[in-house]
């Protein structure tokens, strides 16, 4: 069977971008790839650019896959879709049986960012209120021509009000706390179903895509010694896993971006809600 024509138009950064891409490496998919400036991170703002928003993703979020003539959203959907591709790894990312298939799709929306979902009810999405210390740090280097430019052409309107929150204001201290409840018992339910030498479902998954993705969001945020705590030896040996496979490296690492930021953020290497999260989860084991 040939393989159809694969063009993923994504952000280094972006987590769910991240997500997509490791599942094309894992599933040995070739695929060519246009990288797009978001519009939050860049003067370009290409998410939001006239010919991005009428032949790409009218709502100005990446990723997005083109599938020969098909264009196809959302990453978790996405990933479904690349799954059902014959690519040189023999791998499946999605069992057969219907009931497993359930099973996996809870634990996939609430290891990622998901539509309609509030901010910091699951895991996946505890992870964009714990990034905002890097999006308004970017957001605030930018001109106000490029903030201009948001409020006309941004068609999201929850996403234009932050971002025009946190440029002349700031919203990172604030909304921080309010990922605790949501970040801990997703940590302590991961703990809880994960065995000692198996991925999340036994074999590799979707599932284990998006975690490695989160870990390596909180990596960059300097949240990963929670991942290290003694009380959580189970999310230590499966992220020690998760970074051996060799889509980690051409997924992920492959493709770092804002490095330099976050080292000026995290001068010292400690993120402020290191503690507080780690002494959440003692309290709640």
């Amino acid at each position: 069977m040939t393989q159809p024509k694969l063009m993923l138009y994504h952000a280094n950064w972006s987590l769910c971008s991240q997500m997509v891409r490791v599942a094309l490496y894992e599933k040995g998919l070739e695929f060519d790839h246009v990288p797009i400036k978001l519009c939050d991170h860049y003067e370009e703002a290409e998410n939001i650019s006239k010919d991005f928003l009428k032949n790409i993703n009218p709502t100005g979020v990446v990723p997005v896959l083109k599938i020969n003539d098909e264009i196809v959203r959302d990453s978790a959907y996405i990933i479904e879709r690349l799954d059902e591709l014959q690519g040189t790894n023999n791998i499946n990312l999605w069992p057969n049986e219907e009931s497993e298939r359930e099973r996996l799709r809870n634990w996939v929306y609430d290891t990622t960012i998901t539509e309609g979902v509030p901010m910091g009810k699951t895991l996946g999405m505890t992870i964009p209120l714990f990034s905002l210390g890097l999006i308004e740090n970017l957001i605030k280097s930018l001109s106000f021509k490029a903030i201009w430019n948001i409020i006309l052409r941004h068609p999201r309107r929850e996403r234009k009000i932050g971002f025009v929150t946190m440029y002349f204001t700031s919203l990172k201290d604030r909304i921080g706390p309010l990922a605790y409840k949501g970040f801990v018992e997703g940590i302590l339910e991961l703990e809880k179903n994960l065995s000692s030498d198996e991925y999340l479902f036994g074999d590799f998954s979707h599932a284990d895509i998006n975690l490695m993705c989160c870990f390596y969001r909180l990596q960059d945020l300097r949240l990963d010694p929670i991942l290290e705590m003694p009380e959580l030896p189970r999310i230590n040996s499966y992220w020690q896993k998760l970074k051996n496979r060799e889509s980690y490296t051409k997924g992920i690492l492959e493709f770092k971006d804002h490095e330099e930021k976050l080292d000026e953020i995290f001068f010292n290497g400690i993120n402020p809600h290191t503690k507080n999260l780690k002494e959440k989860i003692k309290q709640n084991i």
